[in-house]
C-alpha cells in the first residue's frame, strides 16, 4: 500500500512529551464463562422466593397449522407423558416466533419450562433478507425463552439449541457460490452453528443494565447453559460473542459522569490487558505534540482531558487491520446545541465500545489475526473555548477542515485517527466505526448498519458476517457526486457539512480524503439502541460488535488459508 501521496505532509513526532497513563500486554487467561445477568418482569421479592429453581427452554417449529417438536422437546415430552403436546394444543393460536410460554409441571428435574417458537423449520438463507434465518430464529427462540424464565426467578436456565438428530442431506451455502473472494470463507447453513446462535440470543436477552440500582433492588443473575452435551464448543464460542456485546452495551449505557474519557480508557485497560491485548493511553501533551488539532478542537470546551486509546491484538504476524472509532463519551453538539430530548441520549461512545468488544472477542477466542485500534476519547461541551461554526482546523495530512456544523464532530476526530493509524501501522484494511450523523435512523429504523467504502471484497465479507450474526449491513453510495459537495468552497480544502442533504454520504466522502487503500466506514447511528427482539428497547444495543468480530474471524481464516507467496 502506498502512503506517499496521501500523507506527504504528515510530520508525526517520534517523541512522547506527555505521560502514558499505562501500558500493558500481559499473558491471556481463559475467561470463557457462561454467567450473564438477568431478568425481565418480576420484582426481586418474587425472584428471591423462586431463585433456587432451574428452568429449561424448549423449541418448537411452526409448520402451517401444526407444531413440530425439536429432538430435545420430544425427549422431554415423552418423559412427561405427552404434556408438551397437550400444552401446545392449548397455545396453538398464540405461539408465534418471538413468543414463549412458561409451564411448571412438566418434569421433576426442571421447574418452569419455557415453550418457545422457532418459526418455520430450517428456512436457511434468505437472499432477499440477506439473513441466515435458521440461526436468527434460534437466537429469537432462546432469547424469548430465557427472558420468560428469568421473569419467573429462575437462577439457572438450560437452553435447547434446536439441534437435529442427523445432519442435513446437503450443506447449503450463501451467498450463491459460497465464496467471499478475499476475506470470507465458505459457510454452510446447517445445524452446526445453532448452539452458537442459541448462546448469543440467550446471553443478549438475559443481560440488563442495573449498575446504579440498590443491591436489594437488583434482579438475580441467571446462569445459562446448553441443554445436552452436543455442541458445547459452539455454545462456548457464542457465549463469548454475546458477553462481549453485553460489555459494549455496558460501556455505552453508563452515564457521562461515570464514563468519562479516563473511565473509558481504564475500562479498556482492566478488561483487555489480562487477555493479552496491548493497551496504550496517551494524554493531552502527546496529542498537542502530534498536532492532532481535530481531537483537541472538539475537546477544547470540556474539563475532561482528551486521550488517545490504542489497543493491539497480535494474533498473527501479517499487516494489521486498522480499526478507528470516535470515542465521544458525551456529545452536546457544541455551539450547534442539540435539543433537550437528544441531549438525554447523547452519552456513550458506541463506536468505540463496538471496537473494544470485537477485540475482546478475538482475544478470548485467540483468533490468529492482527488488529490495531486507534480511538480518540473526549467530550464535546459548550464554553468560551469551544469550536465555532466557521472555524478552520488543520488535519494531520495538511488538509484544512472548515467546521460548518459543530455537531458533526466525528469526522474531525476520525481524520486525525485515520492518518495517524495508517502512518504508524501500514494496515492492509481500514475500518472506522462511528456515528457520523443522524441521517440513518429515519432511513433504516434500526434495521441495518449503514456501510460505505471502496472495497468490494471487504463489503462482500461483511454482508456474509452480518447474515450469520443477524446484524445486517446496508451499503450506501460513495460517489464523486458527494465528494464535490464537501470540497466546493474555494477558501478551504474540506467542509465538515458541505452542500446537499445526504449527510451520511457526505460524511464518508469527507473521511475518504484521509484514507488510502481498502476501507470501510461502519455507521452505528441507526443501531445504537434496541434492535432485535432479544435486545431490550431503548437501551444500548452494542451493535454491530458481533458482526465486526465475525468479519475479522473470517478474515483470519482466509488469511491462514492463503499461500504466503500470494499474501506477499
Amino acid at each position: 500500500m502506498g502512503f506517499t501521496k496521501l500523507l506527504s505532509s504528515v510530520n508525526l513526532l517520534r517523541v512522547n512529551p506527555g505521560r502514558i497513563l499505562r501500558y500493558c500486554s500481559r499473558p491471556s487467561s481463559n475467561e470463557c464463562g457462561a454467567i450473564s445477568s438477568d431478568d425481565d418482569k418480576k420484582d426481586l421479592q418474587d425472584s428471591s422466593n423462586e431463585g433456587s429453581k432451574s428452568g429449561l427452554v424448549l423449541g418448537v417449529y411452526e409448520e402451517k397449522d401444526k407444531f413440530e417438536l425439536t429432538p430435545a422437546a420430544e425427549e422431554i415430552n415423552q418423559k412427561s407423558g405427552g404434556k408438551i403436546c397437550r400444552y401446545l394444543n392449548e397455545l396453538s393460536s398464540e405461539l408465534k416466533l418471538g413468543k414463549a410460554f412458561v409451564v411448571t409441571d412438566v418434569v421433576p428435574e426442571f421447574g418452569p419450562v419455557a415453550i418457545s417458537c422457532l418459526g418455520k423449520k430450517d428456512p436457511g438463507y434468505n437472499k432477499l433478507e440477506e439473513l441466515d434465518e435458521t440461526n436468527e430464529n434460534v437466537r429469537v427462540m432462546a432469547g424469548a425463552g430465557v427472558r420468560a424464565l428469568s421473569g419467573r426467578g429462575c437462577a439457572r436456565v438450560a437452553v435447547d439449541a434446536a439441534r437435529r438428530h442427523t445432519p442435513p442431506r446437503r450443506a447449503r451455502t450463501w451467498p450463491p457460490g459460497g465464496e467471499c473472494l478475499q476475506y470470507g470463507a465458505r459457510v454452510a447453513v446447517d445445524a452446526a452453528r445453532r448452539p452458537h446462535a442459541a448462546a448469543e440470543g440467550a446471553h443478549l436477552a438475559a443481560w440488563r443494565f442495573e449498575e446504579f440500582k440498590s443491591p436489594g433492588d437488583k434482579h438475580q443473575e441467571v446462569q445459562l447453559s446448553l441443554h445436552g452435551s452436543e455442541g458445547k464448543e459452539a455454545w462456548d464460542t457464542g457465549t463469548v460473542y454475546g458477553q462481549a456485546q453485553n460489555w459494549a452495551r455496558y460501556l455505552s449505557d453508563m452515564p457521562a459522569n461515570k464514563m468519562t474519557p479516563v473511565d473509558f480508557a481504564q475500562a479498556a485497560l482492566d478488561t483487555l490487558c489480562p487477555l493479552g491485548v496491548s493497551v496504550t493511553v496517551r494524554e493531552r501533551e502527546w496529542l498537542e505534540a502530534q498536532r492532532m488539532r481535530g481531537v483537541l478542537g472538539v475537546a477544547a470546551a470540556s474539563c475532561e482531558q482528551p486521550l488517545l486509546l490504542e489497543c493491539a491484538w497480535r494474533g498473527a504476524a501479517h499487516a494489521p487491520v486498522l480499526l478507528a472509532a470516535d470515542g465521544i463519551t458525551y456529545d452536546s453538539g457544541g455551539l450547534c446545541l442539540r435539543s433537550s430530548h437528544k441531549l438525554r441520549g447523547s452519552r456513550g461512545a458506541s463506536g468505540a465500545a463496538v471496537v473494544l468488544a470485537a477485540i475482546k472477542t478475538l482475544a478470548l477466542l485467540k483468533v490468529p489475526v492482527h488488529v490495531h485500534a486507534v480511538i480518540p476519547l473526549c467530550e464535546q461541551l459548550v464554553s468560551g473555548r469551544c469550536l465555532k461554526p466557521g472555524d478552520v482546523l488543520p488535519a494531520l495530512n495538511g488538509l484544512n477542515m472548515q467546521v460548518e456544523d459543530t455537531d458533526l464532530e466525528s469526522q474531525l476526530l476520525l481524520a486525525d485517527a485515520l492518518v495517524y493509524g495508517q502512518t504508524m501501522y501500514k494496515p492492509s484494511l481500514v475500518i472506522d466505526v462511528a456515528c457520523l450523523t443522524q441521517g440513518i435512523p429515519p432511513a433504516t429504523g434500526g434495521g441495518a448498519v449503514a456501510v460505505l467504502g471502496n472495497s468490494a471484497h471487504a463489503w462482500d465479507a461483511l454482508v456474509e458476517a452480518g447474515a450469520r450474526t443477524g446484524d445486517r449491513p446496508w451499503r450506501l453510495p460513495l460517489w464523486d457526486y458527494y465528494r464535490r459537495q464537501v470540497v466546493d468552497d474555494p477558501a478551504v480544502d474540506l467542509r465538515n457539512k458541505g452542500s446537499g442533504t445526504a449527510t451520511i454520504c457526505k460524511g464518508a466522502a469527507f473521511l475518504r480524503h484521509f484514507v488510502c487503500g481498502e476501507w470501510l466506514h461502519v455507521d452505528t447511528s441507526g443501531v445504537s439502541r434496541g434492535g432485535a427482539v432479544y435486545l431490550r428497547r431503548e437501551r444500548a444495543s452494542g451493535r454491530p460488535a458481533r458482526t465486526l468480530a465475525a468479519f475479522l474471524q473470517a478474515a483470519a481464516g482466509s488469511e491462514r488459508d492463503t499461500p504466503r507467496e500470494s499474501r506477499d
